[in-house]
């Protein structure tokens, strides 16, 4: 029974609201107007899909309340609810939706003039107001982003940031300097910034320079890392005879070694071995590892010695002293030799034979002059030599070569005869001169 009340109620009810519809006259309603900011959103039934209107808009309140959603893309949607204290202008500021922003890699995202990161994971959701603003995003080693967002900014944002060409420059040895236009740079590793081509230079002792250039874009090859490996220099060993040999490298006065040397190089090196009385030798060693022995070749120098020593020596007509002295003879050369009592010897030597013995031959003794005793008979006869009269004999006459003498005295025929002092007493007898008769008488 009650139901079919209630049913009656509600058709007549039903009845009279479509009469008044139609006749623009809704008793019991309160008009209502739904203004936004921006306009032009568009009202729904509350969970509806289809649109009532948009904004401005219009409706009215039955008793009760009218539930209502506000849409627009890049809003927030507000829910309105509406009922007859509800006033008749409903005004409602919509709300943008937030930005998401992801960054590669995760950077630092900054209001534009601020010094405090809004956030620093790459993932930052960015409040929307109705005037655009403008963020700097900020990674390391990457170049700062200025990205502007707004109303009309897609959500998400997706932004990849530049790589700055930057180059972490490592080496395989360790305390590698790196040069570059021929000032130190700094030693490895060092991370420099590649904006234009530079060319870098690797040095180590012990170590073949190496050069790389390298350009923005072979930064990003690269993944801006790069290891350089330096090829170690050849180690040469040098072994010098004899062992007191100093060792030199061509054109410099410090000596290297005295005997052996071992060094590094990097090119083909001249060097020069010097030794007293040695020849010096200079030799090439191009840059690969090996062991190079050389021996010096002894100069000439020839000790003269003589039998007997203490002879005076002139070697090319020029007095270089008495035996033994040492000389240095590095050709044919003419060597005399004098000393008193010993005929002079004259010799020639080349330096083959370093200690020469040269025997001198003493000079030959001269017998002794004999002394002859010339006498006659009779004796006190006149004694001359070779035609002057040297005495009456017996005369005593030193013999060096035959002389010819004659004696000769008053009354006896003179004598002549030849003398080579075979003879010591050599006996002359004079035969007394004839005398003729008249001769005899008168005396004479």
């Amino acid at each position: 029974m009650t139901n079919k009340i209630v049913s009656r109620f509600t058709g007549l009810f039903l009845t009279l609201a479509i009469t008044l519809t139609a006749s623009a006259w809704i008793p019991f309603t309160a008009p209502v107007t739904i203004e936004t900011d921006p306009e032009g959103a568009e009202v729904f039934a509350k969970g509806g899909e289809t649109p009532l209107g948009v904004t401005p808009f219009s409706t009215r309140v039955f008793a009760g309340e009218k539930r209502l959603e506000v849409r627009m893309d890049r809003f927030f949607t507000e829910e309105v609810v509406l009922d007859h204290s509800t006033p008749e202008t409903v005004s409602l500021t919509l709300r943008p939706t937030p930005v998401l922003v992801y960054t590669k890699p995760a950077a630092a995202l900054y209001a534009e003039g601020s010094s405090t990161p809004l956030s620093t994971d790459g993932r930052t959701e960015v409040s929307v107001s109705l005037e655009d603003k403008n963020y700097v995003l900020k990674a390391k080693d990457y170049f700062d982003k200025e990205i502007t967002i707004g109303l009309h900014t897609d959500s998400p944002q997706v932004i990849e940031l530049e790589h700055r060409p930057l180059i972490k420059l490592t080496t395989a040895q360790s305390g590698v300097d790196i040069y570059e236009n021929g000032s130190f740079l700094a030693k490895a590793p060092v991370t420099e910034e590649i904006m234009k081509p530079r060319t870098f230079e690797f040095r180590k002792e012990g170590f073949y320079k190496k050069t790389v250039e390298l350009t923005p874009a072979q930064t990003h090859a690269k993944a801006y890392q790069m290891q350089v490996s330096l090829e170690p220099l050849p180690v040469i060993t040098i072994k010098a005879t004899p062992a007191g040999a100093d060792i030199y490298m061509v054109g410099k006065s410090e000596k290297i070694g005295t005997g052996s040397a071992e060094l590094m190089i990097e090119k083909e090196t001249a060097f020069e071995i010097k030794a007293d009385r040695f020849y010096p030798e200079t030799f090439t060693v191009d840059a690969r590892t090996q062991t190079v022995t050389k021996s010096l070749k002894a100069m000439p120098y020839v000790t003269i010695k003589s039998s007997p020593a203490g002879a005076s020596v002139t070697v090319d007509g020029k007095a270089v002293g008495s035996t033994p002295v040492e000389q240095l003879i590095e050709k044919a050369v003419s060597v005399k030799l004098t000393k008193e009592g010993y005929l002079p010897k004259t010799v020639t030597l080349n330096g083959s034979d370093l200690s020469p013995m040269i025997s001198l031959e003493a000079k030959p003794v001269a017998p002794p002059t004999p002394t002859v005793t010339i006498g006659s008979t009779p004796a006190g006869a006149s004694v001359s030599i070779d035609g002057k009269v040297v005495g009456t004999t017996p005369v005593e006459q030193a013999v060096k070569a035959p002389i010819t003498v004659t004696v000769s005295k008053e009354g006896y025929l003179p004598q002549t005869v030849t003398l080579d002092g075979s003879d010591l007493k050599p006996m002359i007898t004079l035969e007394e001169e004839k005398k003729s008769f008249w001769q005899k008488l008168f005396g004479k």
